[in-house]
Formats: C-alpha cells, structure tokens, sequence
C-alpha cells in the first residue's frame, strides 16, 4: 500500500535517521506520502558520537512502514564515497528515482578553543558535516537531473553556520560551510528544477547533543541542566527546539509551497542569532 499525501511517488533519502531529528524528519515525509531511504553510522564507525546504532535504524524503518510507505535503510559512514556509491545505487536499482535529500547526519565533538583544537576533531568533524554531506549531495544530483523533474536537497546546518561559538570553532566552520555550499548549488541546479536549501536549528537536545552536554558539565563542574541554561541564555525564547519542529521546516521545504525558494537559511533558533 502506498501512503497518500503531498509527496506520494516520491522517494526521500535522511542520512543521520537512527534517532534524534533523523528519525523525526523521516517519520514527517513518510507521513506525508513518501518511501524513504535512511542511513547512519554506526559506533565502530564513530565512536565518538557517544550512542550505537543498534538495531535503531531497523526500528525506525519499521515505524516508516507504518505509516503506509516503503522504507529502505542502510549503514553507511558518509565519510567513505564507496558506501555512499552503494548506498545510491541501490536506491537507483530498486527506486529508479530519487526526489529529496536531506543530508542531517553530522557530528559534535570536544570544547576546545581552535588554538587548543586537535587536527583529529577538526578533520573528522569537516568530513562529516561538511565534506560527507556534499559528497552525498554529489552522488544524487546526477540522479535527479536525469529524472528530469527537479528535486529538493535540504542541508541541516545549525545557528552555528550564522554565527561563532566560543570553543566549537570547528563545528561552526562546517555549518558556515555548509550554508555556503547550499547557496552556490541553488545557484548552479535551478535551471534542472532542483532546490538547495538550509535549516538551521538552534539548541536541539538531541542524542548528539545531550553526549556533548554531558561532556562539558563534568569537565566544568556542572550537571548537564545549568549547562542547557547555559545553551538557553543566549534564546529570546526560552526553550529547546523539538525535533518536530525542524522536521516540519523540512517538510515545508520539500513541499509544492517551496518550489521557488532556494539558497535560502530556514532558521530555528528560538532567537538565538538575533542576539
């Protein structure tokens, strides 16, 4: 049985699915008709995420299915072109299509100021966020430009990609990254039909986060809770951002309503960049 809705007979690809906001922007396409692909890494891979996959991504396939959709998901480090490379192609053989992208997976790592940082945090962490989601963006493009009808690839970026954040210099270097590409390939895609837009989240207490969090409270003394203060401190609106939240930006981008936005930053920080 195929799900109805807006996005029926599309596919969507979410990298980073096994939990967290993954897990919420697959749950809200599968929602609104589309199969979806999923994939993660898994601790082996990424140790220093700080939780396994498990047999999440499974779980969540199953709660995709659910909801009257195909599901098909995968463990794939897109740190590695060849897992990547498999990844579509399997999704070209079985779909024959791909329609929306959303390159979520991504990682948080150390607190450290960039004079201190370590080469390993630093390098690891652009290949995740910044490299591994433009080679995911370059392994699909090719797929949606012979299709011929267009597509949608939403980049999660984060308030780090608009402003710098003491101690994650790094991670802000991806993000801001990460909104450049998106700009310059809305620029270089609209005339195949294809939107290249970004979200960016503020304080997400996601699965991610919370190891992150935890990780500063016990080198600084504090419990994981003054530290979210911390994090809210910065908000006009005093509270964390839910994954539903950017799932539903991420639905509005891939929706018919946002066929004429591109290269655009859909921000949700509860204020925090109008500081």
């Amino acid at each position: 049985m195929t799900g109805m809705g807006e996005l029926s007979g599309k596919l969507a690809i979410v990298t980073g699915a096994a939990r967290g906001q993954g897990r919420a922007m697959a749950l809200a396409l599968a929602g609104a008709g589309a199969d979806v692909a999923i994939c993660d890494v898994g601790e082996a891979a990424m140790p220093s995420v700080g939780y396994p996959l498990g047999g999440a991504l499974d779980a969540v396939a199953r709660e995709i299915e659910a909801l009257g959709v195909r599901a098909l998901f995968a463990a794939c480090d897109i740190r590695r072109q060849a897992e990547i490379d498999a990844f579509i192609g399997q999704l070209t053989a079985e779909f024959g299509r791909i329609d929306i992208l959303v390159n979520n997976a991504g990682i948080l790592t150390g607190n450290m100021p960039m004079h201190l940082l370590d080469d390993e945090t630093f390098e690891t962490t652009i290949a995740v966020n910044l490299t591994g989601s433009w080679r995911m963006s370059r392994a699909v493009v090719p797929v949606m430009i012979a299709g011929g009808k267009g597509g949608r690839i939403i980049n999660i970026a984060s308030v780090a990609g608009m402003i710098g954040t003491p101690g994650f210099g790094h991670y802000c270097a991806t993000k801001h990254g990460l909104v450049g590409v998106t700009k310059t390939m809305a620029a270089e895609l609209g005339a195949y039909g294809i939107t290249v837009n970004a979200v960016c989240p503020g304080f997400l207490p996601t699965p991610m986060v919370e190891h992150t969090a935890s990780e500063i409270a016990a080198r600084a003394g504090l419990t994981q809770e003054q530290v979210y203060e911390q994090y809210l401190s910065v908000a006009h609106v005093k509270e964390p951002i839910k994954p539903e939240q950017t799932a539903a930006s991420v639905l509005y981008l891939a929706s018919e309503a946002a066929r004429v936005v591109t290269g655009s930053n859909l921000v949700i920080d509860a204020g925090w960049s109008a500081t």
